[in-house]
């Protein structure tokens, strides 16, 4: 399964409560995320990020890796 030592940390919250985080931490999450039998939806929960969110992310990595 996933690894836990990536730790996703958030750089920034607002006033609304959104968060933004590193890009560092989203890069290995994603990564994880990507490899065969994980559930994307039990890392999200596991790291405290929504799994719609995190599927957009992998949506968004996935689309810019095709440009390159």
């Amino acid at each position: 399964m996933a690894e836990k030592n990536s730790e996703l940390k958030v750089v920034r919250q607002s006033r609304d409560g959104r968060r933004q985080y590193d890009e560092k931490g989203k890069r290995a999450l994603i990564e994880a995320a990507l490899c065969s039998g994980v559930s994307v939806a039990r890392l999200a929960q596991e790291h405290g990020v929504n799994a719609n969110l995190l599927r957009k992310w992998i949506t968004k990595y996935l689309l810019e890796r095709e440009k390159n």
